[in-house]
């Protein structure tokens, strides 16, 4: 055998010996971080009872407290799963302050793990919420509001996307966002508006009064 192969044998075999007698452990997935899950469960308990009818502004206050929790894990850098990405992506969501922070996690949240429905619906359900800070339609239907009269959906862009685009993103037709009006209305004890406004009547008044906002549907168990 020539020299080379030789030579090629032996290096083979020695690496092999290494392989056989590495002992150090093989690297585990990170675990959701747990701190952040309370945070989470908290929120969604505050929206799937009662108490968002009944204490709205003790609601809204809580929601501040696990906002500031929530954004001093992103700085810390303990987000660490799909999970986690989406469970701050939530708290954030309930925030006027920091919708495009929602969007950006429930993004990566989906880029983690994109055979999830709920990661996808967040990220439409952020992406109207922006747009309807900003007093603009939305696209997919999932923002409710409500003023003086009562709980509506709040204007949706015709033709922005298709009810295939949300079925795709996990979001309800908007014939069945439609239908779901007066539970949402429930929700947080009210009524459906009589006469929705239009969105040019809502850009007339301005920044909308995020307090009154209904929280949005959603698939599953995850925020109504």
């Amino acid at each position: 055998m020539p020299r080379f192969g030789i030579c090629l044998l032996l290096a083979f075999a020695s690496s092999q010996t290494c392989f056989a007698s590495d002992t150090s452990p093989v690297p585990q997935p990170p675990s959701d971080n747990a701190a952040l899950q309370k945070i989470f469960n908290a929120d969604q308990a505050d929206r799937l009872g009662d108490a968002f009818r009944k204490e709205p502004e003790a609601v809204l206050a809580r929601d501040g407290q696990r906002r500031d929790a929530a954004l001093k894990m992103v700085k810390d850098g303990a987000l660490r799963t799909a999970r986690d990405y989406f469970s701050a992506a939530m708290v954030f969501q309930h925030s006027s302050e920091d919708i495009g922070l929602a969007h950006s996690l429930a993004t990566i949240a989906s880029y983690l793990d994109p055979q999830n429905k709920q990661y996808r619906w967040l990220i439409a359900a952020s992406w109207d919420r922006m747009l309807m800070q900003h007093v603009q339609p939305q696209w997919y239907g999932t923002q409710y509001q409500g003023d003086d009269q009562g709980t509506f959906l709040f204007p949706v862009a015709e033709g922005a996307v298709t009810d295939a685009e949300r079925a795709a993103m996990g979001v309800p037709s908007l014939d069945e966002s439609h239908a779901r009006l007066a539970e949402m209305a429930a929700m947080v004890g009210e009524k459906p508006h009589p006469k929705p406004p239009t969105i040019e009547d809502l850009q007339k008044n301005g920044r909308l009064n995020f307090g009154k906002t209904a929280p949005p549907a959603s698939p599953g168990k995850t925020e109504k």
